[in-house]
């Protein structure tokens, strides 16, 4: 029979298993009540201040690979917006660089003025500065809304930031020399001075090792071809050469020689006197000579294999109608072959100024070969 003192411990005991069941049954409960709470408020979009900026995604090199994975699409942009953008990005990087046609044969310098300058006041200026400078100089302004050169001189109207001048690096006389680029740029930095302006001078031994090349490359294409006729027997009469020649579409110029004018009214040939006498209105009507002479100068020339066989078929006219004779320089008759041949180097000389950017009968080839 159990004494008093055990059925004391006994209930003591089961009471302790009692409460510790109820605390851990209270506790179970509330983290069953904790996890629905939180399952039913939790959000599952990024927080972009506490996570920060998402890494970006860095698309693979054109032909590579790309990992697959999950990015949001970039915002679509309005076709307004596209335009304006690719409108100003146009703008940005536009660069001011003077057309090839206008400086290929040039040293050109950029000048930059970003408190503005007159143009007229900056050309009239030059005019004084650049005074006795025997190559060919050019001024050019930048329009900022049309983006693009345009010449100026002493009239033309308002204010511009950027200019550009050029300076011919060569012509028949040769190439420019180093004391000539010395000058040049001497004489525009005291202008730039003036105008609180600042002169782009490209290096002067470039300068002049283009001057160089460019003067090699004048005298390997420059050639005049020849073509004469002589009197058989009597002296050309000054009227009748002169009939013939309008007839065929020569105007007589001042320079004393008849002028063969193509479609475009550039010069093809010219028919001069081989005697000292010119063909003047006052003198032609009591010339006489017994011998005349057609010129094609190449590379000033448009076309120039084309206006050789123009001038070789007025060449022929001009012998019949005189009762004259077709000769070379050296006085032998020429040939039939002896033309086929000239013909053939004239077309090698025109498509040599072709591969250099250089057209014959160009603005550029009419400047180089002056």
């Amino acid at each position: 029979m159990m004494s008093g003192n055990e059925l004391q411990y006994g209930l003591i005991g089961l009471g302790v298993i009692a409460i510790a069941g109820l605390v851990i049954y209270n506790l179970w409960q509330e983290r069953k009540a904790r996890k629905t709470a939180e399952h039913a408020f939790r959000s599952t979009h990024h927080d972009v201040l506490l996570d920060g900026e998402p890494e970006p995604v860095i698309p693979p090199a054109p032909g590579g690979r790309m990992e697959p994975g999950l990015r949001e699409e970039p915002a679509i942009e309005s076709s307004a917006a596209v335009a304006a953008r690719a409108a100003s990005t146009h703008v940005r990087q536009q660069e001011p660089v003077l057309p090839r046609d206008l400086q290929a044969i040039d040293c050109a310098v950029t000048i930059e003025a970003p408190a503005g300058v007159s143009a007229s006041s900056l050309f009239s200026t030059q005019l004084e500065a650049l005074s006795g400078n025997s190559r060919h100089i050019a001024w050019y302004g930048w329009a900022d809304l049309d983006n693009k050169w345009f010449p100026i001189d002493a009239r033309t109207p308002g204010s511009i930031n950027r200019a550009c001048v050029t300076l011919q690096l060569a012509d028949r006389r040769g190439a420019i020399s180093d004391r000539e680029v010395d000058r040049f740029y001497d004489r525009l930095g005291r202008i730039c001075d003036q105008f609180l302006a600042v002169p782009r001078l490209p290096e002067k031994n470039e300068t002049l090792a283009r001057a160089r090349e460019l003067d090699q490359f004048c005298a390997d294409v420059d050639i005049q071809i020849a073509i004469n006729v002589l009197a058989t027997a009597e002296a050309f009469d000054g009227m009748r050469v002169r009939s013939i020649a309008e007839a065929a579409g020569l105007t007589l110029g001042k320079d004393g020689c008849f002028h063969a004018i193509d479609e475009f009214g550039q010069r093809m040939f010219v028919l001069s006197n081989q005697e000292s006498a010119l063909f003047t209105p006052e003198q032609i009507r009591h010339l006489h000579t017994m011998g005349l002479s057609l010129v094609l100068d190449v590379p000033r020339v448009s076309a120039p294999t084309g206006a050789f066989d123009r001038m070789v078929e007025f060449a022929r006219h001009l012998a019949a109608s005189l009762d004259g004779q077709i000769v070379d320089d050296n006085r032998a008759p020429l040939s039939d072959r002896s033309v086929s041949l000239i013909r053939n180097q004239i077309g090698q000389f025109e498509a040599r100024m072709e591969r250099q950017s250089i057209p014959a009968g160009s603005e550029i080839a009419q400047r180089l070969f002056a």
